[in-house]
């Protein structure tokens, strides 16, 4: 009962890793449009960041959305444009914001000279395993979200990740393989994974079969020394919001 009302409140009080607290719903919705460029990306730029994106980030979606090669935004449509992308976000129908800010972050770390890192992943059903491709930094839910390779496509169809990574669910639920997994090493540090934090215990505690090797992929935050890290999948997940009628604004 704790862990079912920590996840009912988690998503007003939790922050995903790259995102801060949104705003309520509608308070961006009630500011006009801008009446020059200027205003236009200033607006545009405070639309983003009350969506909950890092200041930093959301600039590099703005430059995005300027770029001649890319987006094209004109001066006094990029606030519009933004809006368009965010889509009915009150009540977290994204139009393609969530997906473009996660390529434009992708893309500043690699321009910062992250590392690589791979992770492999076994399905539960005993398919051949497959890789996926990652930055240090990333975490695997990160991956399943934004990842371009192949082995972030199929990891896709295996997890869900319905809180958007804001440990408010379990279904980026994985078990690290034993090789991987220290249990004295509370806090992940070095080349293996500890357990689970006891905040993240409560929403695992929720998950689909969990065992002590069991952890979030929200909470996995992929590293140098952990490139070639290995996970199992389970068979299957748990989906607190289906549970309550499909309302992720819980």
């Amino acid at each position: 009962l704790h862990a079912v009302r920590r996840a009912r409140g988690s998503l007003a009080s939790r922050a995903a890793p790259r995102r801060q607290q949104p705003v309520a719903a509608g308070a961006a919705r009630a500011a006009p449009y801008a009446s020059s460029a200027s205003d236009d990306e200033a607006s545009a730029l405070a639309f983003i960041v009350e969506r909950g994106y890092e200041p930093r980030l959301a600039s590099a979606v703005i430059a995005t959305l300027k770029d001649p090669s890319g987006w094209g935004a004109r001066d006094g449509e990029l606030l519009k444009t933004a809006e368009q992308l965010a889509g009915a976000w009150e009540i977290g129908a994204d139009a393609g914001l969530g997906a473009l800010a996660a390529a434009v972050e992708r893309e500043m770390a690699e321009t910062a000279g992250k590392a690589p890192v791979s992770v492999v992943i076994y399905p539960a059903s005993g398919e051949r395993p497959f890789t996926v491709s990652a930055l240090e930094g990333q975490t695997l839910r990160d991956v399943c979200e934004s990842g371009v390779d192949g082995g972030a496509r199929i990891l896709r169809e295996y997890l869900e990740c319905a809180c958007s990574g804001v440990m408010a669910c379990s279904t980026c639920h994985v078990y690290v393989r034993e090789d991987w997994f220290d249990p004295a090493n509370a806090g992940d540090s070095g080349g293996k994974l500890g357990p689970a934090s006891e905040e993240e215990q409560d929403m695992l505690d929720l998950a689909f079969e969990p065992n002590e090797r069991s952890r979030l992929g929200c909470q996995i935050v992929l590293s140098r020394e952990k490139d070639g890290l290995e996970v199992s999948l389970p068979p299957g997940a748990h989906n607190l919001f289906d549970e309550f009628g499909g309302d992720r604004d819980l």
